[in-house]
């Protein structure tokens, strides 16, 4: 928690209780305060205008009738001398918190103002539902309350995890967008986990680019963009096996994919010795994790939790409740089309203007 301090003056000035000695906060004339719990205030009175004037805390307005506030409150030498001051920490929220306060001059009236309290906020900005809550939430939305049968949890975590593959066809969820760095070898066009588990992820949902870098310079690496083709295009090359430096790539899309270069890797661009040094790159969207134990967390970042439990309730509702399917897949849609405008990648536009020719006529 914090520690805040306020240089307090006395002098004339006009206030709710009218015209006369008011305290002055940093400059300002008997200003309305807010004091945050758990934080620590120093209101320091060595000014000698604060001579006389003692600073205090009470829960009635100018301390009338007469409820003076203690709790937390310190005071130090005698205002208008050199130290003086008085110290509050606010109550913390966890204890009985507290009250609606008012600061006053315990030798004259209307000189202060009112001190609220506030109770902090939480701290906390990661919001993390556990499995289960996903799942509670996701049925009280189908409409079904009461406990949960063990069936109803596993069928739940089930259509849950169905969820998530299908998302993978929904489109590029960045979260989930990973780097891949493999070393080049002479001559092998295949690259996959089964031949280099090392730096081969096996979690790939598609491959999205990827490029051939060149870390002869580590100080400056040379990237050179690789073209994607499909299986018709790899097809009909007609030496799969040339060596030089790759340009192309096609992915074989199987349960666990592989990546085909053309041409291979000839002997100037991999590294026995030094794997690091010629390295083929390639950005890939990963597989969303299975959901597990139902005290795990989801793989989801918290701008698809709307939506992750919209979906699951629509999912549950065609098995528990289908009279109100369609309402539920139009709000899980909703929310889908929300997650995904968030997700896109911001990237400047520019538009160049068409020109004409005209035939010299």
């Amino acid at each position: 928690m914090a520690t805040i301090t306020y240089t307090v003056t006395v002098a004339s000035g006009t206030n709710q209780y009218g015209t006369g000695n008011k305290f002055y906060i940093n400059g300002e004339v008997s200003p309305v305060l807010y004091l945050q719990e758990g934080n620590t205030y120093i209101f320091d009175l060595s000014d000698s205008t604060n001579d006389t004037h003692q600073l205090a805390f009470s829960t009635n307005p100018n301390n009338s009738p007469t409820a003076a506030y203690t709790t937390g409150v310190t005071t130090t030498g005698s205002p208008g001398t050199s130290g003086a001051k008085v110290t509050i920490v606010v109550a913390p929220v966890r204890t009985t918190g507290a009250p609606l306060l008012f600061y006053y001059c315990t030798a004259h009236s209307g000189m202060g103002n009112t001190a609220q309290t506030i109770s902090p906020t939480s701290g906390e900005t990661e919001f993390n539902p556990q499995i289960d809550e996903i799942i509670e939430e996701a049925y009280e939305r189908t409409g079904v309350l009461g406990t949960r049968t063990g069936y109803q949890l596993r069928s739940a975590r089930r259509s849950l995890n169905i969820m998530f593959q299908e998302w993978g066809n929904r489109g590029v969820h960045l979260w989930k967008i990973k780097l891949a760095k493999v070393p080049l070898v002479e001559g092998q066009a295949e690259y996959n986990y089964a031949s280099d588990s090392t730096n081969f992820p096996d979690d790939i949902d598609s491959v999205l680019e990827a490029y051939y870098r060149n870390n002869s310079d580590t100080a400056a690496p040379q990237d050179i963009a690789l073209t994607k083709i499909d299986r018709s295009a790899y097809s009909a090359t007609p030496n799969k096996l040339a060596k030089g430096t790759p340009s192309q790539y096609y992915v074989q899309r199987q349960l666990n994919p592989s990546i085909f270069l053309y041409t291979t890797p000839s002997s100037s661009v991999s590294d026995t010795t030094t794997p690091s040094k010629f390295q083929f790159c390639f950005y890939y969207l990963a597989k969303i994790q299975d959901v597990g134990a139902y005290n795990n967390t989801s793989d989801v970042v918290n701008r698809f939790y709307p939506c992750m439990i919209s979906g699951l309730a629509y999912y549950l509702s065609q098995k528990v409740s289908p009279e109100r399917s369609g309402e539920l897949e139009r709000r899980y849609e909703s929310e889908m089309l929300r997650a995904l405008d968030a997700d896109n990648q911001g990237t400047s536009s520019f538009i160049s203007p068409q020109t004409f020719y005209g035939d010299g006529v």
